[in-house]
């Protein structure tokens, strides 16, 4: 019986501990684009993410519990077993078990899979959120308590936060030269962006250097000298479809046989197909998740009408961007 209550302690504290990262790693872009908002599973997520701070605060209660409660039992079962250096035996045992299955491995899985993980986690979150609700309001009214007998300062207080607001106060935690306004004009661009759609920062299909399915190799190559652009992307002949694209680096190896043929297909790349609806910063964090760098456009309908990359967004905030194929700045 002991050691079945120390491991579904064990499993419990896995359980709050890998879903409190997974809160924080999950992605509404990667659920809507994928349909699993749709899911009651998903619906029930989407719901307690709208106030992520009680089923946080879950987390953190349940893990502290039952890490508490597993350490406990298996104190118990060393001294009965080992006498007094049963406790050390206690100690040892019981980090390691809590450290590795308790909070690493856990917190490494639902870092990489925090969508799946996290959806299948919530019905037993929602459970134990009406569970452990005496224990939250206790500690949101002892919160409470503190906050008024220690008031903020009037210095602290911030009646609105507009685009001058927000700039004033990263300022005031930076010690800029007199007259160097780069950081304030870069905060204006992170406001400004944020109202923006892809469409508004992405590159038109009918601007972009393209090649087609029957360029060569050695076309290729040229173009990619002439331009400076090392991915290429593959339009039909009418230009409005873009299957893929050419990387120029998967070009260099072929053999001078291979130069005068097309680029094999085996050495297309898929692009990244994403919403125009999209904001730049949603689109940057599916690039980072997906360790992408490079996405094209497309209309509700699915019709492509624009190219975009992670320079591209980067250049939305901070401005051009050179580099060693870029011609000298005027």
């Amino acid at each position: 019986m002991t050691l079945i209550i120390i491991a579904v302690c064990l499993l419990l504290s896995a359980l709050f501990s890998g879903t409190e990262t997974g809160y924080m790693s999950v992605s509404r872009v990667r659920m809507h684009s994928g349909g699993d908002h749709k899911s009651w599973r998903g619906k029930l997520l989407l719901e307690q993410l709208k106030q992520i701070e009680e089923p946080i605060l879950t987390c953190l209660v349940g893990t502290n519990l039952f890490n508490v409660i597993g350490s406990a039992a298996l104190t118990v079962a060393l001294v009965d077993r080992f006498g007094q250096l049963g406790q050390w035996y206690a100690i040892l045992v019981g980090s390691v078990l809590i450290i590795v299955l308790g909070e690493i491995i856990p917190k490494v899985i639902f870092r990489e899979y925090p969508e799946d993980m996290t959806m299948f986690a919530v019905p037993g979150i929602r459970f134990f959120m009406v569970v452990l609700a005496p224990i939250r309001f206790f500690l949101r009214a002892y919160s409470r308590f503190w906050e008024k007998m220690v008031p903020a300062g009037e210095d602290s207080e911030v009646e609105g936060l507009d685009r001058t607001n927000l700039a004033a106060l990263l300022l005031s935690n930076s010690m800029p030269r007199q007259g160097d306004d780069r950081f304030s004009r870069t905060v204006d661009s992170f406001i400004d962006v944020a109202a923006l759609n892809l469409g508004q920062v992405m590159n038109p299909i009918r601007k972009l250097v393209t090649v087609t399915e029957n360029t060569t190799v050695s076309s290729c190559l040229d173009l990619a000298r002439e331009s400076g652009f090392s991915r290429l992307p593959i339009a039909d002949k009418e230009g409005s479809r873009l299957p893929g694209y050419v990387l120029v680096r998967d070009l260099l190896f072929l053999s001078r046989d291979d130069h005068q043929r097309p680029v094999p297909r085996k050495l297309w790349r898929n692009f990244l197909l994403v919403d125009v609806r999209m904001t730049p910063f949603e689109l940057f964090e599916e690039l980072r998740h997906l360790e992408q760098q490079v996405a094209v456009v497309v209309e509700p309908g699915g019709n492509p009408i624009g190219m975009i990359t992670l320079e591209d967004l980067i250049e939305s905030v901070i401005g051009s961007v050179s580099d060693e194929f870029d011609g000298p700045l005027p």
